[in-house]
């Protein structure tokens, strides 16, 4: 075990990865034989995965541990499709986290403009202490 070389390393130079472990990721471009499209710094390059047993979709994502047996051939080991959802699941919980550490920050932390600086609010606010700012000023009147 240990850390194994990727895309940016065997699609750059190939020749000391051949015959040894690497691992890689991509969009499926072509299902027979499974061919992946592999982003490096260096532009996009197609690579085709062997022994699989995978049957992915075109357009699907896959990630593959296996052998460089050519320069832009990869006899897998391990590999599988990475669901789509898993995706929109993180972007989710990650934008409703980012809006909770955003309410923390606005209830317990003002801006002191005078010296452009965060100063800690004496008492955190509150939405039952701002609800009860807004009708002791006559907020909620009819017209």
């Amino acid at each position: 075990m240990g850390v194994y070389p990727d895309d940016e390393e065997f699609i750059q130079s190939p020749e000391p990865y051949l015959g040894e472990a690497v691992t890689t990721g991509g969009d499926v471009q072509q299902v027979s034989p499974l061919v992946i499209e592999v982003e490096t710094t260096q532009g996009k390059h197609d690579v085709t995965i062997t022994d699989s047993g995978l049957r992915p979709d075109v357009d699907d994502k896959v990630r593959v541990f296996g052998t460089l047996t050519d320069p832009r051939t990869i006899q897998s080991q391990y590999a599988f499709v990475v669901p789509s959802s898993g995706q929109w699941y993180a972007w989710s919980v990650s934008f409703l986290a980012g809006l909770w550490v955003l309410a923390r920050l606005i209830a317990h932390w003002t801006v002191d403009v005078s010296r452009l600086r965060f100063q800690r609010r004496a008492e955190p606010l509150s939405i039952r202490r701002l609800l009860a700012a807004r009708q002791s000023r006559g907020g909620d009147r009819d017209a």
